[in-house]
């Protein structure tokens, strides 16, 4: 059976930094996230990962702060307690699984990236974003996942959900 986890992403409107009357800024930001594929389940803990990237882009203006706050959603469990994979097919069996920031730790489901919601965690940052020296600034985080241990294994299948990646910055 394959696992597939769809990444999607979303960017939340980019802003207008105003400040005195002659001088402002602008900036634009993306989010993208590659897919994570945990490949052939065999009831052992699988771990699999992909990258995501945030970049942002001085548009107009000498000089900008831009601070970055970038979420998942829970995907169609509805929960950050346990993520679940569904068979595409019948039977619709399920694959516990989560997600981490950065690595895998040793005690799943601690730790997860969500929303900061619940003890979830989220990935944040700053650009000093300059004109001719700076004006894009490119961060990179590893999105970890890993499905837990089953003493039965559930129907072979692909096996499916979509996380909606969620970028706010100021």
């Amino acid at each position: 059976m394959a696992c597939r986890l769809f990444l999607q992403r979303v960017v939340l409107f980019s802003a207008l930094a105003l400040a005195p009357p002659l001088a402002y800024a602008v900036h634009t930001c993306t989010i993208g996230v590659g897919t994570l594929n945990f490949g052939a389940y065999t009831g052992a803990q699988t771990n699999s990962s992909s990258i995501m990237t945030i970049s942002c882009t001085l548009t107009a203006g000498i000089i900008d702060t831009v601070n970055y706050t970038a979420t998942l959603s829970t995907g169609t469990s509805g929960s950050y307690a346990q993520r679940r994979l569904t068979n595409l097919s019948l039977p619709s069996d399920t694959l516990p699984y989560n997600l981490y920031l950065g690595t895998v730790p040793a005690a799943l489901n601690t730790s997860v990236w969500g929303d900061g919601t619940g003890g979830t965690v989220t990935a944040s940052g700053t650009f000093t974003l300059i004109v001719f020296f700076a004006p894009v600034g490119t961060a990179t985080y590893t999105v970890a996942g890993a499905i837990a241990p089953l003493a039965a294994v559930p129907a072979a299948g692909t096996y499916n959900d979509t996380i909606i990646a969620t970028l706010t910055f100021n």
